[in-house]
């Protein structure tokens, strides 16, 4: 399939479930450029989490109105990010061209020291989302490497999470990019100070547009062999797909049909997966390779 950007993601609420709005004040709080460093507590994101590994803490901070896309269910994003370790705060806030359009920083090693990276999702006002990471010091936060950007306004990416989905034996970041339009599910690489595209598949998705609900898609191992899966639903989630990229090829390994759109995936362990409808049923699903 080939990957299109040609409409605007804007939340129907015709078409999907209506978002928990998280609605704020923020008048004149506009995030400035600022050196990372051990720094007073900042203003939280109202609907963020708190995400801990390794002994860090990291939420978002500093919201703003700057970027009214409304991907996540409002206009309101962040401007910085706080992490925690060993009693003191550090803080990275970004310029006035990007926000972090989010709600959570993962924490995962992405470089192979042993100690966690800051993933988040960085959106350019002008450029649409990026993944952007940054290295955790223990006297500060520095930028460490960034995706391209998609190129133009209100386009947004997913993260997944971070596994060796290949078997070479390296940490790679998976990511839908544009999951509303195109669904391209994307692994990248650490290649220096970039995140290069190594492989993609066209056509699932992990989020419903306008949802606080990040998490539309599940890392498992459905059959035990040993090597993750990627379990998520097909672009009109009417289907739920295991996507393995195994050998550095994306392919659908698994397949099953839904009566109606998906709209909340369980956490998973193994192949069993529960998941919630647009009916408000309820289903098990038996993923199966073949």
């Amino acid at each position: 399939m080939t990957t299109r950007h040609d409409r605007t993601e804007k939340p129907d609420t015709m078409t999907y479930l209506p978002a928990i709005t998280r609605r704020l004040a923020v008048a004149g709080l506009l995030a400035s450029t600022a050196a990372a460093g051990a720094q007073a507590p900042r203003r939280r994101l109202p609907d963020t989490e708190t995400t801990r590994a390794a002994g860090l803490s990291a939420w978002l901070t500093d919201p703003t109105s700057r970027y009214a896309h409304a991907v996540l269910g409002d206009a309101i994003e962040a401007g910085g990010f706080a992490v925690e370790q060993a009693g003191r705060q550090f803080h990275v806030t970004l310029p006035e061209e990007a926000v972090f359009e989010d709600r959570r920083v993962r924490l995962a090693d992405i470089d192979g020291d042993g100690r966690p990276e800051a993933i988040v999702v960085k959106s350019y006002l002008r450029r649409g989302a990026a993944l952007a990471v940054y290295r955790i010091g223990p006297d500060g936060i520095t930028p460490l490497a960034e995706s391209a950007p998609i190129g133009i306004p209100n386009r947004w990416l997913n993260p997944v999470g971070v596994a060796d989905f290949t078997g070479d034996g390296r940490p790679l970041i998976a990511a839908v990019i544009t999951p509303h339009i195109a669904g391209s599910l994307r692994l990248y690489r650490l290649e220096g100070g970039t995140l290069a595209e190594v492989a993609r598949l066209d056509g699932v998705t992990n989020h419903i547009i306008g949802s606080r609900d990040l998490d539309l898609a599940r890392i498992t191992d459905i059959d035990g062999g040993g090597r993750p899966e990627i379990v998520l639903p097909a672009l009109d989630r009417l289907s739920l797909t295991a996507v393995s990229f195994a050998g550095g090829r994306g392919r659908i390994v698994a397949r099953v049909a839904v009566p109606r759109p998906i709209v909340r995936l369980e956490p998973m362990n193994g192949g069993a997966a529960v998941v919630h409808l647009q009916d408000r049923s309820t289903v098990t699903l038996a993923l199966r390779r073949g």
